[in-house]
């Protein structure tokens, strides 16, 4: 049972829970181990598990909507998305505190040793020992995890992403990054120069990783086929809009509309002025090439791999 609920009211539960809170933007390494650890600790003492989740006012590296997905794929019971409103940030730590006792019949919180709520961020780790055992309320301090000898975090996430190092980004999430939206009508330039691109639709206050090219995947909808693709991130010469638009190598069909999701694997270079349409199918054809070259590298390392694996 995973149910994501957009309100910050009493639940009409059976039994009692353990509550976790976060704004969990990209539900990396280090809130995937916090959230592990409260739906295993649920099921070890028959409790609801419960994620609140802060929604971010501001850029974020996912859409609320995908990170209620990571969420729900490990295991939650709730899923509890509050906004970012005056009335939640200036609430006193005692008054939140209290309100998920009374909302979720909470007999147990489980956060980030650096966590903190309320007005002023006064419901920090000092706060939480010993409000909680007057409350009667059991708590567990989820030390963080590290990448590099800092802490994973999301703002780690965004400056390696800023930088087009994929590498770091994947191995902080624990999974590919991706961006995903509709296939919507671009300029129409690509395709006549032979490099027809789908355009995505970019979601509002959606953080955009370092513009350039890259050599990345292309899912269709909910298909099972990925395609390898160049990802061109910039602004449009013609109307100076940002653009994120993947040339799928070795595809012609039209997918007008479809959702499709992007997989970005390896910074390729940075954007180039150019001064006319043969400069630029001269640098999408030693684009084309490199990366054509890396899928080959890559395709004998995961043999390699496998190989070794049987052995």
């Amino acid at each position: 049972m995973n149910q994501v609920i957009n309100d910050f009211s009493k639940l009409n539960l059976k039994k009692d829970s353990i509550v976790t809170i976060g704004k969990f933007d990209s539900v990396h390494k280090g809130h995937q181990k916090l959230i592990k650890y409260t739906v295993n600790y649920a099921e070890n003492h028959n409790l609801l598990s419960i994620a609140v989740v802060i929604k971010k006012k501001n850029v974020s590296i996912y859409t609320i909507e995908e990170n209620t997905a990571f969420i729900k794929a490990l295991g939650i019971n709730y899923i509890i998305v509050i906004d970012f409103l005056p009335e939640f940030y200036t609430m006193e730590a005692k008054e939140f505190f209290n309100k998920l006792i009374e909302y979720y019949r909470m007999k147990h919180i489980a956060v980030g040793t650096d966590f903190a709520f309320g007005k002023d961020r006064m419901g920090d780790s000092e706060f939480l020992k010993k409000y909680s055992k007057e409350c009667g309320i059991g708590v567990s301090f989820i030390k963080f995890l590290n990448y590099k000898g800092d802490k994973i975090s999301s703002s780690y996430i965004r400056d390696e992403l800023s930088n087009g190092n994929m590498v770091s980004v994947n191995k902080m999430l624990g999974r590919e990054y991706a961006m995903s939206g509709l296939v919507v009508h671009g300029n129409a330039l690509g395709r006549k120069i032979g490099y027809p691109t789908a355009n995505l639709e970019v979601q509002k206050n959606i953080f955009i990783p370092k513009m350039g090219v890259y050599s990345s995947t292309v899912k269709i909808g909910n298909g099972e086929n990925v395609y390898q693709a160049l990802t061109f991130i910039g602004i449009s010469n013609i109307n100076k809009e940002l653009r994120v638009e993947s040339h799928i190598l070795d595809f012609s069909k039209m997918i007008y509309g479809k959702k499709i999701t992007i997989v970005l694997l390896k910074y390729i270079r940075d954007n180039i002025k150019v001064n006319s349409i043969d400069e630029v199918k001269k640098l999408l054809e030693n684009d084309e090439k490199k990366i054509r070259k890396y899928f080959k590298r890559r395709t004998k390392q995961c043999l390699s791999l496998q190989t070794k694996k049987q052995k």
